[in-house]
């Protein structure tokens, strides 16, 4: 039996960070001992060696081509023919883009010029993300927890167990049967929660010692783009989904990579790692273009 698909925003924001908690649980181990850029941080938990000016690969952005338009484009198309019952073979038209695929533009011309820049944007956003996830990587990598808050990490090892015990239900299962079919032990929750608070920690201190804190216009700022993101009508039906406390940790993250990913140094990565990425960032904005168009449909 496979894992059951991921609809609720709650749920895919822990998943989002289970995911990357399991993934840089693995980078930690690898990349113990192993620093780059300058500065050392510490307190009473942590001490981050090196964190500013580490060095990353820069993450590939390819040129969009004509190709990667029409791919959208066709889907596009798709939907609109079965939404409006069609001839399979009914091609894109001025008439259609103004009436059926775009707000903002009336002809085909102008229309694949605004699919080229949604394209553009995305894997911008996808590229930064990219650089923002490797700097964070390499500084998780360079810290050592020296203490770990009193029962906090318990704590969020039970948030997650309340989490699975609540997906398992939602599948009529017993947790421990869930956890079994999903391929995850007590032991692995322990350890991701450790991580988890790892992270908590490093972007605390470096907060701090930065006053990267958000101020409350800031905060509320970043909380709306969330919502927006992920279609919620306003920010008190987000906080419905997932705890307040929990978003602001997710936004102070936020801000602590971007100030990171700033401050660090790129080296060219090898040529088939810049293929893979650029046909990853590729198939990602594209995705996101497609969703997009079923969205305004819709």
């Amino acid at each position: 039996m496979g894992a059951a698909p991921i609809t609720d925003f709650r749920e895919r924001i822990f998943m989002k960070k289970a995911i990357q908690t399991a993934v840089l649980l693995v980078l930690c181990v690898a990349m113990t001992g192993c620093y780059g850029g300058a500065g050392k941080l510490s307190n009473e938990y942590v001490t981050i060696k090196k964190y500013v000016g580490v060095e990353v690969e820069e993450p590939a952005v390819e040129e969009t081509t004509e190709e990667d338009i029409d791919q959208v484009l066709d889907y596009m198309m798709d939907q609109y023919i079965r939404n409006n019952d069609l001839p399979e073979d009914t091609q894109v038209t001025d008439e259609i883009v103004k009436n059926g695929l775009s707000t903002t533009t009336d002809n085909v011309e102008d229309f694949r010029e605004e699919i080229r820049r949604q394209i553009d944007e995305t894997k911008a956003e996808s590229a930064q993300e990219t650089l923002e996830t490797r700097v964070w990587e390499k500084v998780i990598g360079n810290t050592t927890v020296e203490k770990w808050p009193k029962d906090r990490v318990q704590e969020v090892k039970e948030n997650w167990i309340d989490q699975y015990e609540g997906y398992a239900a939602e599948y009529s299962m017993e947790y421990d049967e869930y956890m079994e079919t999903i391929g995850l032990t007590e032991e692995d929750l322990e350890e991701a929660a450790k991580s988890s608070v790892k992270q908590e920690l490093i972007a605390e201190l470096i907060a701090e010692k930065h006053a990267l804190k958000p101020t409350e216009e800031e905060l509320q700022t970043a909380l709306e783009e969330y919502a927006d993101e992920y279609m919620f009508t306003n920010v008190d039906l987000l906080l419905e989904a997932v705890p307040e406390e929990e978003m602001e940790l997710l936004v102070l993250q936020d801000r602590v990579k971007a100030w990171l990913a700033e401050r660090c140094e790129t080296v060219e990565p090898s040529e088939k790692e810049q293929e893979e990425e650029a046909q990853e960032a590729e198939d990602e904005a594209e995705e996101k273009v497609e969703e997009e168009a079923v969205q305004q449909e819709d």
